[in-house]
């Protein structure tokens, strides 16, 4: 199973910080290619990460959308390392407690779960 990553041109050091956290093939997407546009998650998927700050409004949509219809945990954070820890530590924590309360220290967090 695989985590999808929605946004950004490059992950930069952020790709270090997502294999060490999550279990699994990283798909990434930046999001802002013509071809990124019709993006629908693929089949076998355990999470989703949304980069707000680069990626277009109606791919955000409707990758929430896709998310909560299937019931996979989607999540949106800043494309910084220190924003993104605290968003994959509360995603790993309402995986396996089923909560979806957004994390106290960031706001940004959604889950479906």
């Amino acid at each position: 199973m695989a985590y999808v990553v929605i946004g950004a041109d490059r992950l930069g050091n952020i790709n270090a910080l997502l294999e060490e956290k999550l279990d699994g093939e990283l798909i990434h997407v930046s999001g802002r290619k013509k071809k990124d546009q019709n993006y629908s998650l693929p089949q076998l998927v355990k999470g989703v990460i949304v980069f707000t700050d680069y990626i277009n409004h109606n791919l955000a949509k409707r990758v929430k959308a896709d998310a909560k219809k299937r019931n996979v945990p989607i999540v949106f954070a800043k494309r910084s390392v220190s924003h993104l820890e605290c968003t994959l530590e509360q995603m790993m924590v309402c995986q396996q407690e089923g909560c979806d309360r957004p994390c106290t220290r960031n706001r940004s967090f959604h889950a479906t779960v």
